[in-house]
């Protein structure tokens, strides 16, 4: 791994690229003594300009790989992860492998490696992310902090450039690369007694749009000074999209053949029947352009799209390649990088509802919360989708379809699913977040913001 901070020479994310990567695979397959084997490459290029106080403080770029040699002797399976791309490096490491492998005790489930091969696919790459100066962050971090010094607050937050790469690769001839760029903006404008948080994602460092983040910072955190008490108890809720964001990604590591496997996914065998309310379609899609498309899991298998949830209804959960054998289900294509078979939606979006703006989801609240997002967040029960943790960063009490004044964070526990079976609406408009998983921005979800019929908190953080 390289990293620069020196303050001298551009600060880009640089990519390895294709035919690096490929020949890092190869040479990591040719030095494994197994009769099956394949090569996981994670890249990642990284330039990030950080802020606090309202002024920079950190300029850094880090580029840097890991790859997994995954080894095969009949039915003995081990992985040897290195962050070393030397050749000698990973013939070191596929011996390593090998003789794991010699060691690890049968298993009698294995399928054998996904026999998948996939063509390079460049969907999601934008040049203009890849080759962003430090100037051009810097400039972006002038158009969040100024605004925000102008109206008595104070910023802190990134912008950052990024751009990463999977490449999977394997004796029974798969081959599958791609390279994806995200720039990000994340701003908290801070009061003396309350502060705010705006957020964009989006493949294209051009279309960046800073001047919307401090916007909504600034305009949330002037409404969020001196917050009141508000009692526990079950409320209506708007939840803007960063907490929706929050309640798919937990429902999603449920809606796996995984978890119906160990008996902890709360679709469970009710596939076909309702498990949300009917305005809830929840779909799968890897190559929305609109998100941040990867065409393909990482065992290199071409990624289904699927409605998970179909208007409420339970209609399907994703597999790799060792639960869908179990299963004795259809390989959708939805292996994560971990060495225990662990598959995962990556590519999320709850379908919009017909409301204009979140004003109008407001205007039909009574006497409600609006929620800017949620914080510490913790499974409590999985099987249930009960959730635990706080609010963050804006939340305020809704009267008569106005909001009325701030209150103080409210801690809560919930179940998720549940929430949902009380739709009333949702916007429009769908807002990009990145779904991140061991450091590494595995994906994507695009959600709107929505008027719950019911949320239950539990008292304020601050007794």
């Amino acid at each position: 791994m390289t990293t620069r901070g020196d303050g001298g020479a551009p600060l880009h994310a640089e990519p390895f690229g294709e035919v690096a990567l490929r020949l890092a695979c190869d040479a990591a397959l040719r030095a494994a003594e197994a009769d099956e084997a394949e090569a996981l490459v994670l890249g990642r290029a990284q330039a990030l300009t950080r802020f606090a106080n309202s002024a920079i403080h950190q300029n850094v770029a880090a580029t840097g790989a890991v790859l997994r040699i995954r080894v095969v002797r009949g039915r003995r399976v081990a992985s040897v992860w290195t962050n070393r791309l030397a050749p000698e490096a990973l013939a070191e490491a596929a011996r390593r492998a090998s003789e794991l492998a010699r060691l690890a005790p049968e298993n009698p489930e294995w399928p054998g490696l996904p026999s998948a091969g996939h063509a390079p696919d460049h969907a999601g790459y934008v040049e203009a992310t890849a080759a962003a100066t430090p100037e051009a962050r810097a400039q972006a971090v002038g158009r969040i902090c100024e605004p925000v010094k102008a109206a008595g607050l104070r910023a802190a937050g990134y912008v950052a450039t990024t751009v990463q790469e999977v490449a999977v690769a394997s004796t029974r001839g798969a081959w599958a690369y791609h390279a994806g760029t995200m720039a990000e903006a994340q701003a908290v404008a801070m009061g003396e007694t309350g502060s705010a948080y705006a957020d964009r994602v989006t493949a294209d460092f051009d279309a960046l749009d800073v001047d919307r983040v401090a916007t909504e910072a600034i305009e949330a955190a002037r409404r969020a000074q001196g917050p009141r008490d508000l009692p526990a108890g079950t409320y209506e809720v708007v939840l803007l999209p960063y907490a929706m964001a929050d309640i798919v990604e937990f429902l999603s590591s449920q809606l796996t053949g995984l978890a119906v496997e160990e008996g902890r996914s709360f679709v469970g065998d009710r596939l076909g029947e309702r498990v949300t309310g009917e305005p809830i379609t929840l779909v799968e899609d890897p190559e929305d352009a609109a998100g941040l498309p990867r065409p393909f899991d990482f065992e290199g298998v071409r990624s289904e799209r699927l409605a998970l949830v179909e208007r409420g209804i339970a209609r399907a959960v994703v597999y790799d390649s060792q639960t869908a054998a179990r299963a004795r289900a259809r390989n959708t294509g939805h292996a994560l990088a971990g060495d225990a078979s662990h598959p995962l939606p990556m590519h999320l979006r709850l379908e919009p509802g017909s409301a204009r703006s979140v004003e109008t989801l407001i205007a039909g609240v009574r006497r409600g919360v609006l929620v800017t997002r949620f914080w510490y967040t913790r499974w409590a029960h999985q099987l249930k989708t009960i959730v635990t943790g706080m609010t963050r960063d804006g939340t305020y009490w809704i009267e008569d379809g106005e909001v009325a004044y701030p209150v103080r964070n409210l801690r809560f526990t919930q179940s998720y699913h549940e929430a949902l079976d009380g739709v009333v609406a949702m916007t429009r408009a769908l807002k990009l977040q990145r779904l991140d998983l061991w450091d590494f921005d595995a994906g994507s979800i695009r959600v709107p913001a929505a008027h719950l019929g019911a949320f239950t908190f539990t008292g304020s953080t601050a007794g």
